[in-house]
């Protein structure tokens, strides 16, 4: 089957690339984790770009940081450092995080301070509330880089990679949060009560985590599977999931929730408004603080057609549908549609 195989494609076992040895790994998780200036000056470009486009909620701006951030390097040297029982390079790497972080938040601080910046866009407000979606990019995402490491043939994904993890975005809305306060919460409107650095940090958090992870265990089923002490290296690494885990399924409930809110609001609509009728939700917003689902946003159609008494029933269905109670709230803006009554003359 071989042979019929390559005579129709050709045979490419010879070009398939090899994995490289952990002697030759080494060298480069060792470069990665150096706290050093081209670092430092790399992180604070980065964290500079990454400011400005989260302020001028430019989601394009946004990616361009994530491509030039080095903060990958250091967490997959750490991984490394973890499984292979090397403690100064896991220690340098957990420094040179550290410091990137302290430096990353201090320069978002700065310069939202410096404009003088004082609203909250939606890519400020979409790092608030991070969920297990968070996690499993992160995982997959480390995986990929490790392998990457462990495969040079593959380096350009890396670029891909970084944008798909997000590290100093997160790192600048903490610092664009600390800096706006309580003086932005009112303005930032529907989509969020109060601006909180938790969540954006905790996003960070689940990052980090989720990249050490995966690249240990890629770093380790490759090179260190033998090693009573990389399997112990391993069990830390996937306890101190148990960090984020929590929190984060918190907030995938409540993503879930919100999701089927939005799904049900206009599906629930209909079914209590006649067949005729047209109308459409905008501008919805849907938070859940203290137990309770509050929906906010306007409602387009014709005027009468929705009634306190209908807002009412909607809100019954959508708590039993939840199982929290439901607090909406619409602002009504009144349709006119005019229809023509025959067809236009089209010439020919």
């Amino acid at each position: 089957m071989s042979l019929s195989v390559s005579r129709w494609f050709g045979d490419w076992r010879h070009l398939v690339e090899k994995p490289v040895s952990a002697e030759e790994v080494e060298p480069v998780v060792e470069r990665g984790s150096i706290p050093a200036y081209p670092f430092y000056f790399l992180l604070a470009s980065s964290t500079v770009i990454a400011t400005f486009g989260l302020l001028a909620n430019s989601a394009a701006v946004i990616i361009g940081a994530m491509i030039i951030a080095p903060l990958m390097s250091p967490i997959l040297s750490m991984s490394y450092g973890v499984v292979a029982g090397k403690g100064a390079l896991t220690m340098r790497s957990l420094l040179t995080v550290v410091t990137g972080t302290l430096l990353t938040i201090g320069i978002a601080f700065i310069f939202t301070e410096a404009i003088g910046w004082k609203l909250a866009g939606s890519e400020i407000i979409a790092r608030m509330r991070p969920s297990l979606l968070d996690l499993g990019v992160a995982v997959a995402a480390g995986a990929a880089a490790a392998f990457a490491y462990t495969r040079p043939g593959v380096s350009s994904a890396l670029a891909g990679i970084a944008i798909a993890v997000a590290l100093v975005p997160p790192l600048c809305t903490v610092g664009i949060v600390m800096s706006l306060g309580h003086e932005a919460s009112a303005e930032v409107g529907l989509a969020q009560d109060h601006l909180s650095a938790r969540g954006p940090f905790l996003l960070y958090l689940t990052n980090i985590i989720g990249i050490v992870f995966a690249g240990s265990l890629v770093f380790f089923l490759r090179y260190y599977r033998r090693r009573l002490s990389a399997v112990a290296a391993l069990a830390m690494i996937i306890a101190s999931l148990i960090i984020v885990v929590p929190p984060l399924g918190i907030g995938m409930d409540n993503l879930l929730v919100r999701n089927q809110v939005h799904r049900s609001l206009t599906v629930e609509s209909r079914a209590l408004l006649p067949a005729e009728h047209d109308f459409r939700f905008t501008n919805l917003s849907v938070r859940i603080r203290q137990g309770s689902v509050f929906v906010r946003g306007d409602i387009v159609a014709a005027p009468g057609l929705f009634t306190r008494k209908l807002i009412n029933a909607l809100r019954e269905k959508l708590s039993a549908m939840v199982t929290m109670p439901v607090i909406l709230e619409f602002g009504i803006i009144p349709e006119m549609i005019l229809r023509s009554t025959e067809e236009a003359n089209v010439d020919e």
